[in-house]
């Protein structure tokens, strides 16, 4: 007897849409709170070849990944990204940032925005 495949309902691939809009990494979360006085002013690539002179903005079309701070070496991970801001994971206390925040970024420089959720 042959296997017949079965197509999503309208509602099932509704409901997987909504899901996206509604979370799922999206960058609908404001800004929480100011940045962190403990963070830079604003993040460095790792490489100073993504670091364009004098406009002292950051190389390419997406945020870089991983950022440091040129104080303390710290390194921030991209976790999403959209519209020309990022949100970066520090490591664990870095910043006094609890596990449920992220540090938002403007891309194009590297400065830090704000703290935003997870």
């Amino acid at each position: 007897m042959p296997h017949r495949l079965r197509t999503p309902s309208w509602s099932v691939f509704l409901a997987a849409l909504a899901a996206c809009a509604t979370g799922g990494g999206s960058m609908q979360s404001v800004i929480q709170e100011p940045a962190p006085v403990t963070a830079p002013p604003s993040f460095a690539p790792t490489s100073s070849a993504d670091r364009i002179a004098p406009a002292d903005t950051l190389a390419g079309d997406g945020c870089l990944s991983p950022l440091a701070d040129p104080v303390t070496g710290v390194r921030i991970v991209l976790v999403r990204s959209e519209s020309g801001l990022g949100d970066y994971q520090a490591p664990s206390g870095s910043y006094g940032l609890r596990d449920d925040q992220l540090l938002r970024l403007e891309c194009n420089t590297g400065r830090v925005l704000g703290v935003v959720r997870r």
